[in-house]
């Protein structure tokens, strides 16, 4: 029989399945020499004997089936489990270990085997009983850590982080008790703004039980550890003096260093100083911060960090193999404009991109903020926050030869750059048709997505293909741009030009870019529509759909052929499209076509070709617009301004050509690395295909020129981490040293959020609060409130009655969308999905910026 009882000193007992994550933190640090009061681990063993009883396991099925339903219910359960396992008697071997203690006072600390754990500590969830003595009080305290498993915010906190209650097995840490002078915690990174150079020490007189309770303050140290001195001490409220010595600072700073180098990241560290001595009690990981990106600097500087992710209106982690092929990419993409050290660093499952050689250069740091100021008004804040707070870690760098040197042969990289982006604007502004443009442009980018894809599928071998495949990727940052920027930059020029020529019809100008449906999301979004018109005719098929049949139900369905016709044809078009395209390991829309039916499905309580009578519309006002410019402009610049509109209009229209190409590009990719994850899957170096996104690109080639070289790897430990990664909500900026700068205070009164006006216009509905368009449904006139939107959420738009999103910036995907469609947009607006919720009455004003509470 395993035993039930360890020493605290036993190796077995640093085993976090034995001891629980506390218990095993402890045991841990106690053999490494950290004063760690000594004591017992009661092991979960003797925990799963208790509750795989007949009078307890039925219970825990019943709480695990609960776990999603009713509050009242859930609780009344885990309200039942608790008082039947304290109604338990402990089994012998455990109640003998405990009478065999020394006399004296005891803690009883709970450890879960789910408890500080890297993505979740359980801080506070479950039960711990200090100054307990005696055989029978040490050994109902026990029962109670044990029972504590099933306290209410115990099992709401497993629910919240997708922890199984069946799963969790509870040990009881008995330590010897240390009655404190004082007492505390010790944060070796500030757990508010993420500096890891900083070290936050808090403290109490006594056990800090006013500290914990929230009647008193505790003291609160802030500690630079480079520089070993306090940057400032705050003594609690009620008390003129401080707790702490410097001496016990520097002390307590240097011992939670150190253990945070032994367990291998940010530790909050609990302690307790008694006669001068100070004695560890717990430590767990700060689970809060965000990681440092790696690598990190070799130049000895900060270096100052932006999201990739929000800059493409995706901001969610990617597993390692698409996150190594975009930080190759992008470190091409910067050596080509002659950066001379790596572009980027990952963070968290997100690629970032360093923007401390722009700082250094006033210009291009002025630049840059002004860059901010249009793409992402957050961003732009939080670097400006960070330059004011901390100017002497940033200087701007004094004109010199070798920087005039360095200068020029950048320039002499970006100019050719240059000329190609510029060479086809004079024609495309003064001679070419721009109502063909768009269907030329999109003509040269299937020519060279086809020539690729002939290339990738002639290769005869999963490696191969996986090379051609992301060479063909590689290889269009050479190209992608060349058709488009001339007609582009033309649009944009023409737009800027009629501004300034008819300074006071700017509302004229921007109608004329409304419902342009030569853009490719544009068309995307009217098949859409067409595909709910081929639905509605089947009412039987309609009904299907709007109750949420998946395509292989329709497929059972003989009234659902025409549907199923018009689908595919729609899939063959833009099945290489999905939610988050810029991460290749998600499913394309021709793998799963739940956010299309999704989409249909809001259609079906409008009239049938209502998207085609707006889009309409909409073209009316922008030819309207155009008459008035025209009509209200002097006889002599007629032409100019008519020029201009076609122009502007016209050539809007390829927008979204060369992100349609590199989707297509993408698609290639992500079938050549399943097909290469089914071979290694087939020769057993993996267990399941799509475990191949969890490789390096280096490791996957060698996987497939050798299997053999995979072995070890460590796959399950990558996938527990990227799914940590993805539970992190990733910051716009951070620096090197950890710092997540805040940006600027939110301009908030009442019922009103503020963010970036994106798209004019106001308009009130509904909220529907969307975080996955796979499984959400927006109902139409409903306002939609998300992270983020990339093309992937562009169906959505259809019934939208005003958009609200955490990111984004006026040139962002789904402003310029919001605007097409004319409805009203706001971006950028703090924890929108938290703080509005399905169901609230808002009211959305893209011309100032902000949304407002009605109800």
């Amino acid at each position: 029989m395993p035993d039930l009882v360890f020493q605290l000193s036993d190796p077995t007992a640093a085993d976090p399945s034995v001891a629980g994550g506390k218990g095993a933190a402890l045991a841990r640090l106690r053999s490494l020499g950290f004063p760690v009061p000594d004591g017992r681990i009661v092991a979960t063993e003797a925990y799963r004997q208790l509750v795989e009883s007949p009078e307890i396991e039925p219970l825990i099925a019943d709480l695990a089936d609960a776990a999603e339903g009713e509050t009242d219910e859930r609780e009344d359960l885990a309200a039942t489990l608790r008082e039947a396992v304290r109604s338990l008697s402990l089994p012998p071997p455990v109640t003998d270990a405990l009478a065999a203690l020394p006399p004296g006072q005891y803690a009883v600390r709970s450890s879960a085997t789910n408890e500080d754990l890297p993505q979740a500590s359980f801080a506070g969830q479950y039960d711990s009983y200090l100054g307990v003595e005696g055989t029978d009080a040490l050994a109902d305290a026990v029962l109670r850590c044990f029972a504590s498993t099933f306290t209410d915010r115990a099992v709401a906190y497993r629910a919240r982080n997708g922890v199984s209650t069946a799963s969790t097995r509870m040990a009881v840490a008995v330590q010897r008790m240390v009655e404190p002078d004082a007492s505390g915690i010790a944060f070796t990174a500030d757990p508010i703004s993420g500096d890891r150079t900083v070290s936050v020490v808090e403290a109490g007189p006594g056990r800090g039980d006013a500290q914990v309770s929230g009647t008193a303050t505790a003291d609160t140290v802030r500690f630079d550890a480079d520089a070993g001195e306090t940057l400032s001490y705050a003594v609690g409220d009620g008390r003129s003096e401080r707790v702490l010595t410097d001496g016990d600072v520097r002390a307590l700073v240097a011992i939670a260093a150190r253990i945070a180098a032994a367990l291998g990241r940010p530790q909050d560290v609990e302690w307790a100083i008694r006669d001068g001595e100070i004695h560890v009690l717990q430590s767990r990981p700060i689970t809060a911060l965000f990681p440092v990106p790696e690598p990190r600097p070799t130049d000895d500087r900060t270096h100052v960090y932006y999201s990739f992710g929000h800059r493409q209106g995706m901001p969610e982690a990617m597993p390692p193999l698409a996150l190594d092929v975009w930080r190759r990419l992008t470190d091409r993409v910067g050596e080509s404009f002659g950066l001379r050290v790596r572009f980027t660093a990952a963070a968290g499952g997100r690629l970032y991109l360093d923007l401390t050689p722009f700082l250094r250069s006033p210009r291009l740091r002025e630049r840059l903020l002004e860059n901010f100021a249009a793409v992402d008004e957050p961003a732009g804040d939080a670097l400006r926050t960070l330059l004011a707070e901390r100017p002497d870690e940033f200087p701007a760098s004094a004109p010199s030869i070798g920087g005039y040197w360095r200068a020029a042969r950048s320039a002499t990289r970006v100019a050719p750059f240059l000329a190609r982006a510029l060479r086809g604007m004079p024609r495309a502004l003064c001679c070419s048709d721009p109502a063909a443009t768009p269907e030329r442009v999109k003509e040269t980018y299937d020519a060279r997505v086809e020539r690729a894809a002939r290339t990738v599928r002639g290769a005869e071998t999963p490696a191969a293909r996986v090379e051609a495949a992301h060479r063909a990727i590689r290889d269009a940052f050479d190209w992608l741009l060349d058709p488009f920027y001339g007609p582009f930059l033309a649009a944009m020029l023409s737009g800027f030009l009629l501004r300034r020529l008819r300074p006071g019809h700017r509302e004229h100008v921007d109608a004329l870019a409304l419902g342009i449906e030569a853009d490719a999301v544009y068309r995307m979004t009217m098949s859409i529509g067409d595909l709910a018109d081929v639905a509605r005719e089947t009412p039987a098929v309609a009904a299907a759909i709007r109750d949420g049949a998946t395509r292989e139900e329709l497929a059972d369905r003989v009234d659902a052929a025409a549907f199923l016709d018009a689908l595919d044809e729609f899939l063959d078009e833009y099945g290489f499209r999905a939610v988050g395209e810029i991460d290749p390991s998600r499913p394309r829309y021709r793998e799963d076509p739940t956010p299309i039916l999704n989409a249909v499905a809001g259609r079906l309580e409008t009239a049938g070709g209502e998207h085609r009578e707006r889009t309409a519309a909409l073209g009316s006002r922008a030819r309207r617009a155009r008459r008035a410019l025209l009509r209200e402009s002097p006889p002599f610049i007629r032409p100019i301004v008519g020029r201009l509109a076609s122009v502007y209009r016209g050539n809007l229209g390829i927008r979204e050509h060369p992100k349609f190409a590199l989707s297509r590009l993408l698609d290639l990719f992500r079938d050549a690395v399943l097909d290469a994850g089914s071979e290694l899957e087939s020769a057993g170096a993996l267990s399941d295909r799509d475990d191949v996104w969890l490789l390096s690109y280096d490791e996957l080639l060698a996987g497939l020129d050798d299997p053999r070289t995979l072995a070890g790897i460590g796959l399950a430990e990558r996938r527990r981490e990227f799914e940590r990664f993805r539970g992190l909500s990733a910051p716009r900026i951070v620096t090197s040293d950890g710092t997540v700068p805040r940006a600027r205070p939110e301009r908030e009164s009442g019922t009103a959020l503020t963010g970036t006006g994106a798209a004019p216009g106001v308009a009130e509905g509904i909220a529907r609060v969307v975080t996955d368009p796979g499984r959400e449904r927006l109902e139409r006139g409903e306002v939609l409130v998300a992270p983020y939107t990339d093309p992937g959420w562009t169906p959505l738009f259809l019934n939208a009655a005003a958009v609200v999103t955490e990111v984004g910036g006026r040139l962002t995907h789904g402003s310029l969308v919001a605007r097409e469609y004319g409805i009203p947009a706001v971006v950028a607006v703090a924890d929108a999905t938290d703080r509005i919720e399905t169901g609230d009455r808002i009211r959305v004003d893209g011309t100032r910026g902000v949304v407002e509470r009605l109800d």
